[in-house]
């Protein structure tokens, strides 16, 4: 085999490894990109029970969003309570929740979030985060998310359990 041959032959596999790692990663980015905000929705919902287990009261009402859920946190036995369940589900000195959580993304809550929000702008997307319990037999907690248009995500409610909600 000539030298030049050689050179064609050492080319066209070294294009080959080139284009299959190209396509590697454009199929890695792509399902990266599936999430569709769910480890956004995530990330927000840890903040906040973050918040509440600190008794961070100034970073957990900022990520309040409707007044039902708030004046669950105006009630010092019912914030009392919260924070205990909290920290069955959420390990604060490691800071993350102490078994992963799963992000609905598709979950559409505008209807039982129509006009119990806060802040009256509108809603741009809603889910729910839901974070399984570590104990055996427990309900796992359901986090509301909404994003409303120019906000960061905020809390409707949290759940224990998969609730329907009537927040007028």
């Amino acid at each position: 085999m000539s030298k030049r041959n050689e050179r064609s032959l050492v080319s066209t596999s070294h294009t080959k490894r080139i284009l299959l790692f190209g396509a590697l990663a454009i199929l890695v980015s792509g399902l990266t990109g599936c999430d569709r905000g769910a480890s956004v929705q995530q990330q927000a919902a840890q903040r906040f029970a973050d918040a509440v287990s600190r008794s961070d009261v100034n970073q957990r009402d900022s990520m309040i969003a409707t007044f039902k859920f708030k004046e669950y946190f105006s009630n010092a036995y019912v914030c009392e309570d919260m924070i205990s369940w909290f920290r069955t589900f959420y390990d604060f000195q490691n800071r993350s929740f102490i078994k992963p959580p799963r992000a609905d993304v598709d979950r559409d809550l505008r209807k039982e979030l129509a006009g119990a929000l806060i802040d009256p702008a509108p809603i741009e997307e809603t889910g729910i985060v839901q974070v399984p319990s570590p104990n055996a037999g427990e309900d796992a907690a359901f986090f509301w998310m909404v994003k409303q248009t120019g906000k960061h995500w905020r809390v409707a409610i949290v759940t224990k359990g998969e609730a329907l909600v009537d927040f007028h």
